[in-house]
């Protein structure tokens, strides 16, 4: 009941400062909101700031988990678009379009600009400072987040070579105070520096106030801050530094979580009722409830064909605790049911874990292997095997057995072969898949209805998001 309770509490508050916030994002000025005149206003416009109605777990279904069913005939036009990779969705208004994030994710940049002016404005009694500095960098982090994962959707990925020309997204500071504004996209590496910068500086903030931290799981909490900061520089990788910065603050997740030893085998899910993202359970970073279609029986989904020849096909021919139990689908749908939670209220509604621990451990794992660090990867990765594989033996993950089982002469690559493995299969419908597949230049080939079939490299090479249609009749510059 506890967990239901704090739910509730979080949409209820991300509800009343959306609804009172943006008509339509990027074009229309805000309606007048509630007065924010005090830290307790401040605070809840600031859980607003939190993405909890739609989530980028859509992009499942762009990824090479996802084939033709066989025997399924359901149809929609947004899952097909998704699949083809479509430069023009034809539901733009969908839960599950990228364009519906995109109006989220900014209504939630707004929430944190709100906030921060607010901060900025009213006058702060000495016994507050600490808490309204708190404040101030949750909503810095919040807003260095959703601009991280819309540069990620809507614009390449970071290459050191080219991201300060490649196109990114508008980054918006301030909140919209008129009708009509020129919101120029900034290049990756501009979106990323100013995410960054409000990023170290939310950090910095949060950790010299953390007795005035929030605890909820439904935000920012010092394990999932730090995991954040992983996730930042394993994605950026520009140089050797962003290298050792994601070990760095992997390792701090790990220490904020509690160490390694507070992930539970994915066998425990079974007895526990709200499994991945029970909150009572320190493993667990920051959930996130989002609407999505992606688990339900379309023509194109995960199958048991991608299970059995990919999924289960693991270097050490264990059963994998995370793909024994599945929802019950047509055809040969194959659905593995642990990696979210439904809200009983509403079967389109489910929950997941977006910085779990098992996060921060591959961040840890996969900068350790850029470093060539093989044994401290193998400290991390061992972790995971032993709580997902049934008779799992830590001897059997070594570099020899790596490059026998991926068929190659190069440690490295063997290594990296395994840990995206990893990946593929901790994060599962969660959408992680497709920024592996964007980060390592992986290409993808779907099978059509009609037996022909369509490549990523083809139709969408550098794997982004076309800019909604919205924002591209006001003016801003497409991809192409």
């Amino acid at each position: 009941m506890k967990k239901n309770i704090l739910l509730f509490t979080l949409l209820l508050f991300s509800g009343l400062t959306l609804f009172t916030g943006c008509d339509d994002f990027l074009d229309v000025a805000p309606d007048e909101r509630l007065e924010i005149n005090s830290l307790k206003n401040i605070e809840a416009t600031l859980v607003g700031a939190y993405q909890n109605d739609r989530g980028y777990r859509f992009t499942h279904m762009c990824t090479d988990n996802v084939t033709l069913a066989t025997n399924v005939y359901n149809n929609e036009p947004i899952i097909e678009d998704l699949y083809t990779w479509s430069r023009d969705f034809r539901n733009q208004t969908h839960q599950d379009s990228p364009s519906a994030y995109w109006i989220a994710a900014y209504n939630s940049i707004s929430n944190a600009n709100h906030a921060l002016e607010a901060l900025d404005n009213i006058s702060i009694a000495e016994a507050d400072k600490s808490k309204a500095a708190a404040l101030k960098g949750e909503a810095m982090i919040c807003r260095a987040y959703q601009h991280f994962v819309l540069v990620n959707l809507f614009g390449k990925h970071y290459d050191p070579q080219t991201a300060s020309s490649d196109p990114g997204i508008p980054y918006t500071r301030v909140p919209e105070n008129q009708l009509i504004v020129d919101y120029k996209r900034y290049s990756v590496e501009e979106v990323y520096s100013m995410a960054e910068e409000d990023m170290l500086k939310g950090i910095e903030l949060f950790v010299a106030n953390i007795g005035e931290t929030s605890k909820n799981k439904y935000r920012f909490t010092l394990p999932s801050v730090y995991t954040f900061a992983s996730r930042f520089y394993t994605y950026r990788n520009k140089n050797e530094e962003d290298v050792v910065k994601a070990i760095e603050y992997a390792n701090k997740a790990i220490e904020a979580f509690g160490g390694v030893e507070v992930m539970r085998p994915w066998s425990d899910y079974k007895n526990d009722a709200f499994g991945p993202i029970d909150i009572d359970q320190s493993e667990v970073g920051m959930v996130q409830r989002s609407y999505t279609w992606l688990s339900f029986n379309w023509t194109y989904q995960m199958t048991i064909g991608i299970n059995k020849s990919y999924l289960s096909n693991n270097p050490f021919d264990k059963t994998d605790e995370r793909l024994i139990s599945a929802f019950i689908r047509d055809g040969d749908i194959f659905i593995p049911s642990r990696f979210f939670v439904y809200d009983p209220s509403d079967i389109e509604a489910s929950a997941s874990d977006i910085f779990p621990i098992a996060e921060a451990i591959i961040n840890a794992a996969e900068g350790y292997i850029r470093k060539g660090e093989y044994t401290e990867a193998t400290n991390m990765l061992n972790v995971i095997g032993g709580n997902v594989y049934r008779s799992y033996n830590p001897s059997d993950l070594s570099s020899e057995n790596l490059l026998a089982f991926y068929e190659t002469t190069n440690e490295q690559e063997a290594w990296t072969k395994y840990l995206l493995f990893e990946r593929r299969n901790m994060f599962l419908m969660r959408g992680y898949r497709w920024f592996d597949i964007k980060r390592y230049h992986l290409d993808v080939e779907h099978l059509l209805e009609d037996g022909s079939t369509v490549k990523l490299s083809e139709i969408a090479p550098n794997m982004d998001f076309q800019i909604p249609n919205f924002a591209i009749s006001t003016g801003m510059e497409p991809n192409k």
